[in-house]
């Protein structure tokens, strides 16, 4: 089995497994929780979809702070803190009793999501060597959604009927994962570092001039809101909806994603290795269309609705090593907050349109056409990802790449440029994928 494990280190190993332990309560919460919004508290579902949108619009306008943030204070402390504020805002959903209350929480929690989304793949990107970045995020892809997919099962278990106190106690549960991860984390060690390194300056500029990242900025975007998205947000209420089928259904099937998320993820990261990680994204993006139009076809179907999400898990085991990783290959060390929190804004592109979206058409009885266009969509964002031309000329050196012999980390708690270390150096034609993502080095 060892052989099948990245040789990631101890603290980054416990930085995914105290993620994925947290995961379990989102997965208890955040697929339900439109129906929570509409079912117990009364709130029409297009307003329940904006209230879970506001989530995502909150994030957006919080990540681009975020950056400067991480960057100054470090990684490990603004996650610690990102997370403390998630814990009170899931909380806050629980006495939210009117469209005013669930707004505000949604407020709170948006906030969290901003700050831990872009912290945390920054520290991921410190605590590994660099030729494992596409590993540790598959790993963290992974084990998040096997908890997430657990505690959905569970809560489509439990959720059952129209009262409010199963709904409540997940949600409490939810809040008080996220402070035990945060008061968890202060166990995890970052390398000791030497001085950090003059800045280059230029902040959010130089990083909007980088077309490769704004390439994979499309690709990931199109991917999140038109795919990834949509299983947390929306899934739960089509399956309850149009599919005719109920929270145990929707249960099941996160079962089934999870079970085949864990037994592909390893091989998948063994076979994806020298390949280019935007044709990986591309298959990925066939996989996805493919769940979606097994869904289509499972209206009235519980077998149908299962199934699609297992052919879905595909597609994510797939997609995870590819574009987290490639953004922190192209990132310089005193720049790596701003990349990540650049790319955090396209994972909260899907929490902000995918309910908003998928509220409405479930709201007009477009249950069918909307997953068959999500279908389509995936499809172009795979096409998108074949063309791929501003990610071509990836550096073999300089510039923050893999190839440029320097691996990244914080001393506590600062933003510190590190060069040689312990980390092996990867080779980038290997792990940035082949031909098609990387030229031959000189």
């Amino acid at each position: 089995m060892r052989r099948w494990l990245p040789p990631i280190g101890r603290d980054a190993w416990l930085a995914l497994g105290l993620n994925t332990l947290s995961c379990l309560g989102s997965g208890l919460t955040m697929p339900f929780l439109l129906v929570y919004l509409h079912t117990i508290r009364g709130i029409p579902l297009p307003t329940a979809g904006l209230i879970l949108a506001t989530i995502g619009v909150t994030g957006l306008v919080v990540v681009p702070l975020t950056g400067p943030l991480v960057d100054r204070v470090g990684s490990l402390r603004a996650f610690v803190g990102g997370l403390a504020l998630g814990g009170v805002g899931i909380a806050l959903f629980a006495p939210a009793t009117t469209v005013a209350a669930a707004f505000g929480a949604a407020v709170v929690y948006g906030c969290s999501g901003g700050l831990t989304w872009n912290s945390f793949a920054t520290l991921l990107s410190e605590l590994a060597p660099p030729r494992e970045r596409g590993p540790i995020f598959a790993l963290r892809y992974t084990g998040a959604n096997a908890a997430f997919g657990a505690g959905a099962l569970v809560a489509g278990l439990i959720t059952v009927g129209e009262t409010a106190g199963p709904y409540v106690a997940i949600l409490l549960v939810d809040a008080l994962s996220y402070l035990v991860f945060a008061a968890a984390m202060l166990l995890v060690r970052l390398p000791s570092l030497p001085p950090p390194a003059p800045r280059t300056g230029g902040g959010y500029r130089v990083v909007l001039r980088d077309r490769r990242l704004l390439g994979a900025l499309l690709v990931n975007t199109l991917l999140t809101v038109f795919a990834l998205a949509q299983t947390s947000t929306v899934f739960a209420a089509w399956v309850t909806g149009p599919g005719g089928s109920s929270s145990r259904v929707a249960g099941v099937a996160f079962a089934l994603n999870i079970t085949v998320l864990l037994l592909v993820q390893l091989p998948v990261l063994r076979w994806v290795r020298g390949r280019s990680r935007l044709r990986v994204a591309a298959l990925s993006a066939v996989f996805f269309a493919a769940a979606w139009v097994t869904l289509a076809a499972g209206v009235g179907s519980p077998a149908l609705i299962v199934l699609s999400l297992g052919v879905f898990a595909l597609g994510e085991a797939l997609l995870s090593p590819t574009l987290p990783a490639l953004v922190n290959d192209l990132a310089p060390d005193e720049l790596r907050g701003r990349y990540n929190a650049v790319f955090a804004l396209s994972q909260q592109a899907g929490p902000v349109l995918a309910p908003v979206l998928g509220g409405l058409a479930l709201g007009h009885g477009l249950g069918v056409p909307y997953v068959l266009t999500l279908a389509a969509l995936c499809l172009v964002a795979g096409a998108v990802a074949l063309r791929g031309v501003p990610l071509t000329g990836f550096p073999t050196g300089g510039g923050g790449g893999a190839g440029d012999g320097r691996a990244s980390g914080r001393g506590a708690g600062r933003g510190r440029a590190r060069r040689g270390g312990t980390h092996a150096v990867a080779d980038p034609a290997e792990d940035l994928g082949d031909r098609g993502d990387v030229p031959a080095a000189q």
